[in-house]
């Protein structure tokens, strides 16, 4: 918190010290000087932040950014799937956007550096998704517009199986280290047993 107000609380004491040594002396020279001091001063008292911590906050902000994107794209699609009137294919994509958050949510807690890749490489595949959804909801919609409406139907219920099919295999990937993990705490949590002493 203290580092984002670094940046304006820093400009109103650059302010307000160019202010008071202007009233003070009338130098153009004293004052801007006396203002950056002050300024730079109060910057790096708040943002106390080691460069490679500063470019740490940056990615994190970034990823937070991108896993947004990813989720306003989702929810739309959430959202046209309950037109969808295939009970299979509507049952895919619901699946699909209960594992996408759960996706992010294990990235970030499993392997925070990758957050930002995962979230541009979902997003992309959503943004791709969103588009299918569409013009199958037209398909359904207006059949009689559609050579081979039924094969088109078809094709597209079959893309929204494979994609909750994949994004539950890439949870399941982001477990794989937590269940080696799992299995070494089992170990460790029940000790073999003791031999008794005669």
């Amino acid at each position: 918190m203290r580092r984002k107000l670094a940046a304006p609380v820093a400009l109103a004491a650059a302010v307000a010290v160019f202010t008071g040594v202007f009233a003070a002396t009338t130098s153009f020279l004293w004052a801007p000087l006396l203002a950056v001091a002050a300024a730079l001063g109060v910057y790096f008292m708040l943002d106390d932040r080691s460069p490679a911590q500063a470019r740490g906050d940056d990615y994190l902000d970034e990823a937070r950014a991108k896993v947004e994107e990813a989720l306003k794209v989702l929810r739309g699609i959430e959202r046209l799937s309950r037109e969808v009137q295939a009970p299979v294919a509507r049952a895919a994509l619901q699946s699909a956007c209960r594992y996408v958050p759960e996706l992010f949510d294990r990235v970030r807690a499993a392997a925070p550096n990758s957050l930002y890749s995962t979230a541009s490489q979902i997003g992309g595949h959503l943004t791709s998704l969103d588009g299918v959804v569409r013009q199958y909801l037209d398909i359904q919609g207006k059949p009689v517009l559609y050579t081979d409406p039924e094969a088109l139907r078809h094709s597209g219920e079959l893309a929204f199986e494979r994609f909750a099919a994949f994004t539950l295999d890439s949870v399941r990937l982001v477990n794989q280290g937590d269940i080696a993990q799992y299995r070494a705490n089992l170990d460790t949590v029940a000790p073999p047993k003791l031999p008794e002493l005669g």
